[in-house]
């Protein structure tokens, strides 16, 4: 009896230490197939981070895109195109740029453009108003500015600057900053070929593009999209000085 006893302790205690070692084994096991499996889905999940935020700066485009054919579609009187829309008193008109300026249906002089805005005083003719905030580069910005003056040749003028100032009737924000993910949006608007100054133009073509660094350089682009912007009035091709300093 006791020599069966001691045989069958000694069994128990041999099977536990292969159980132990199988153990050790199979963790070791487990360990490298999760390290492979690591391996191969970082560069997939990398892969899906980069499609997901380019079909977000895609979304963002054609929401941009379709503001503006709404926006622009409403265009009367004259379209003019500013090279830049940061300075543009007394500039003459380009046949592309990042600046597009019209008259709306209400019969304010609308100037859009991507290009940033400075903090600026809103006047109602020669009263303050109110102020609007600086906007940074990269956003939709639409301003928007009471005629003061049409010249001989039938060009229409308002005041851009005030003592030395930028200002305008009212300004608006046409996305919250959080709209666009991080990224900084570019316009290029171009007419036709053909369109000539003080000819009819019927549209416009524009080039959207999203980068994802405010410098906006070619190495930081994430999407682009071009699009058409249709007029639904009759307008014409403005070269013309439309906004003048305003005196002091």
């Amino acid at each position: 009896m006791k020599k069966y006893s001691i045989r069958l302790s000694h069994k128990v205690k041999s099977k536990s230490g292969m159980t132990l070692v199988e153990l050790v084994v199979s963790m070791l096991l487990v360990a490298i197939i999760m390290a492979m499996v690591v391996g191969i889905l970082s560069p997939a999940a990398k892969i899906f981070l980069r499609m997901q935020k380019l079909q977000y700066a895609q979304q963002i485009l054609d929401n941009t895109a379709a503001q503006l054919q709404d926006m622009a579609g409403e265009a009367t009187k004259y379209v003019k195109i500013y090279v830049n829309g940061n300075n543009i008193a007394e500039a003459v008109g380009a046949a592309s740029g990042s600046a597009l300026e019209f008259v709306n249906p209400e019969g304010y002089i609308t100037l859009i453009s991507a290009d940033g805005s400075p903090a600026m005083n809103l006047m109602l003719e020669d009263t303050k108003i109110d102020t609007a905030e600086e906007v940074q580069k990269g956003r939709l910005v639409a301003r928007y500015y009471n005629i003061a003056n049409t010249t001989d040749t039938g060009t229409y003028q308002y005041n851009y600057t005030k003592g030395g100032n930028q200002i305008a009737r009212a300004m608006a924000r046409i996305f919250t900053d959080g709209y666009y993910m991080g990224n900084y949006l570019e316009i290029e608007f171009a007419y036709p070929a053909g369109a000539a100054a003080g000819s009819p133009v019927t549209y416009l073509e524009a080039k959207l593009s999203l980068y994802n660094h405010e410098d906006r350089m070619p190495e930081h682009l994430v999407a682009q999209e071009d699009v058409v912007l249709d007029f639904r009035y009759t307008v014409e091709r403005e070269d013309e000085e439309t906004a003048v300093n305003g005196g002091p």
